[in-house]
């Protein structure tokens, strides 16, 4: 996992408007919007962001090689829509599918709002193969994102700082066993998320991989770039 630098002042601008417009609405922080596999999930973020949790989806084995998180508890920008088209509907479409199309990538992989103590539990993303540029906004800073290090055996905690924070990574297929990032994330406080996808047909050794670095190295250089 690598992180990036947000220099590009007029991106960092447009970021900005996102995470305002969202906390603008009276209605963001609704629970009926909350997503979770178990009520009680809501209160067992510190365990599911664990060595111990991962340990335990380590020991499934290939067969139970988690994909997307099978524990979680978020508000996704699909279900705010699902809930109140009208008020979501829009900021939706400026986010997820505009904002994806002006950086060239292609397409969203993830647009989602965690209240006070939301987390995303141990997964790889195998499902979502791809070479991904997060944008992560924190309200104070009081969150992570980690990673696990197979070879190692190591997990890698990278503290929020309030605002917004970029990073990107290759989650690799389901048969890219050595691609695979393990990784999970936690809110203590207010926190979005933003993912982009740059598709490479499904394999590091596809005809489309390098086309997919390409566009994806030129937007960091942008996200980088003071000019």
């Amino acid at each position: 996992m690598t992180e990036v630098v947000i220099r590009n002042k007029e991106l960092l601008d447009t970021l900005n408007s996102f995470s305002d417009e969202m906390l603008s609405k009276p209605s963001y922080d609704n629970k009926k919007y909350w997503t979770y596999h178990e009520p009680e999930d809501i209160h067992k973020g510190d365990y599911y962001t664990s060595r111990d949790y991962l340990e335990d989806c380590l020991s499934r084995g290939r067969d139970g090689l988690v994909g997307p998180p099978d524990r979680y508890f978020a508000q996704p920008i699909s279900l705010m829509v699902r809930e109140d088209e009208e008020m979501w509907g829009g900021f939706m479409q400026k986010v997820k599918y505009d904002f994806a199309a002006h950086l060239g990538a292609h397409t969203s992989a993830l647009l989602s709002y965690y209240p006070p103590g939301g987390f995303v539990g141990w997964h790889t993303n195998y499902d979502a193969n791809a070479y991904q540029v997060l944008f992560t906004w924190s309200e104070t800073g009081d969150g992570f994102f980690e990673y696990y290090d197979k070879k190692t055996d190591q997990i890698t905690k990278i503290q929020d700082v309030a605002g917004w924070q970029c990073r990107h990574y290759y989650f690799g297929a389901g048969d890219e066993e050595d691609l695979h990032c393990w990784h999970a994330a936690y809110a203590g406080c207010q926190r979005i998320t933003l993912a982009y996808k740059f598709v490479n047909g499904g394999s590091v050794n596809n005809p489309e991989d390098a086309q997919a670095r390409l566009m994806r190295d030129m937007l960091i250089d942008e996200i980088e770039s003071e000019e």
